[in-house]
């Protein structure tokens, strides 16, 4: 093996090019970036195919935070500002996102049970939530968790909700007031909820455009094609591609617990125990280029039932003024799926030609002669499933790599749900605190939970 004495004395290794791992080089001068892929930026970047740009699932910047806007503004990125048009297709109804506040147009017996639920909720002792399915009976009534918010949850997340704990939800679930859900029942409310009720998103280049930026100031800090391949905690060194192993002093990685673990040979057990515990789940997205224009101006719409194959529709027109070619449009299809508890019905062939047909029953695609082509991705690691296993897990992983100088942060560093602002500050905080010489120690498993897309924003 080869190793390069040149790099002994950076003072950090970043491993993983994703936002996490290009925010925390952009705020440590010092730091090198080392990327798996050739082509950087993770799930934050953006596909072009055949002048059609394809973001890896729904990507949109909806944080307030002056922060991340100012260094948004100093990476030279410029957004236009969307108000978001958002809605839920079930019980053989389209209604207005979210569905907690926007029950009009429901079968009667339906928006009944979600009023009555909501009014006479009885689940009023918050220290008796034991698990998410608790916490949506408390927050929103029966009905409206019956009706949507569980069977959508287990459509998503391949679990049922009873299995998911409740650190991850805060402000992803807007809870209405009683006004609002009566309102919301009554008539067509049209007024926003959530965090991104207003969204930002790039002029030019997609979502994309952002992690791009962070790419150009990095500059030769980073280095793509260099897979993790072995670590060597007590040397302390890292391999790459089998081949080329590299010294390091300390390491911030943001790669997916479970890869680096992997990568350590002489892991102990219980490190190794504990990262077989960790899940995800999975996503197959599947791009529809069309030869017409956008017929819509829905920014995206979720989809209840089984039925349907996709969790999620986008229509990328919608998004920004360059994603498509003039006099074109383009849909998005997200299928959830988990390897275990809710595979893939089928090949990749068979999921897209589902796809395809379900499009044609819904006359968001009218005739074969509509589709230019279509465009596929595979995510293996999408959304963190938060169980009861991922905090004593993380912590038991975290301890270990901490004790041997590796910091991990970010969605697969921490383990935890978060979103693509998040991600950038997780990386920045982590370069900030290592240049000040602030070392984590200890057991750290981090709160998602900060009000802040790697892969889309589940917001149901």
């Amino acid at each position: 093996m080869m190793v390069n004495h040149h790099v002994a004395h950076h003072p950090l290794i970043v491993l993983g090019g994703g936002l996490t791992g290009l925010s925390a080089a952009y705020h440590h001068p010092g730091a090198i970036v080392y990327e798996r892929e050739s082509v950087p930026i993770g799930h934050g970047k953006s596909h072009v195919v055949n002048q059609f740009i394809f973001d890896e699932g729904i990507h949109v910047v909806h944080t307030t935070d002056p922060e991340v806007l100012a260094l948004y503004e100093d990476l030279g990125v410029r957004f236009s500002v969307r108000q978001r048009k958002a809605w839920i297709q079930s019980h053989g109804a389209r209604t207005r996102y979210p569905f907690q506040a926007n029950t009009y147009g429901l079968p009667v017996s339906i928006v009944k049970d979600c009023l009555v639920g909501f009014v006479q909720n009885d689940f009023r002792d918050r220290t008796a939530i034991a698990n998410y399915e608790d916490w949506l009976h408390c927050i929103f009534g029966k009905g409206i968790a019956e009706h949507f918010m569980i069977p959508y949850a287990q459509k998503f997340w391949g679990v049922h909700p009873r299995e998911l704990m409740t650190d991850w939800v805060d402000v992803r679930h807007p809870r209405p007031s009683l006004e609002e859900v009566v309102e919301g029942a009554l008539h067509d409310q049209t007024k926003g909820f959530g965090v991104n009720a207003e969204f930002r998103y790039p002029v030019r280049g997609g979502f994309g455009a952002i992690g791009q930026a962070f790419v150009v100031k990095v500059g030769d800090r980073l280095r793509t094609g260099m897979e993790v391949t072995a670590l060597d905690v007590h040397a302390k060194t890292v391999t790459f591609n089998g081949r080329e192993t590299v010294p390091y002093d300390r390491i911030v990685s943001t790669i997916p617990l479970p890869d680096i673990v992997r990568c350590i040979a002489d892991a102990p057990p219980e490190v190794r125990a504990a990262a077989a515990r960790l899940h995800t789940n999975s996503f197959f997205v599947v791009n529809v280029a069309l030869n017409r224009p956008e017929e819509t101006d829905a920014h995206w719409i979720y989809y209840l039932e089984r039925e349907f194959p996709f969790v999620r529709l986008s229509f990328l027109a919608n998004f920004g003024d360059d994603v498509v070619p003039a006099g074109t449009s383009a849909i998005q299809a997200e299928v959830a799926y988990h390897r275990d508890t809710n595979p893939l019905a089928g090949s990749r062939e068979d999921v897209v030609r589902s796809v395809l047909e379900c499009l044609k029953a819904l006359r968001f695609i009218r005739s074969d002669r509509e589709v230019l082509f279509t465009n596929t991705l595979d995510i293996p690691y999408a959304y963190i499933v938060h169980d009861r296993d991922r905090a004593p897990s993380v912590r038991v992983i975290h301890d270990f790599l901490h004790a041997h100088d590796i910091y991990p942060c970010g969605r697969y560093g921490d383990w935890g749900y978060l979103w693509s602002h998040d991600a950038i500050l997780r990386g920045r905080n982590m370069a900030q605190a290592l240049v000040r010489g602030e070392l984590p120690h200890g057991a750290s498993v981090s709160d998602t939970r900060t009000g802040c897309g790697c892969v889309g924003e589940f917001m149901a």
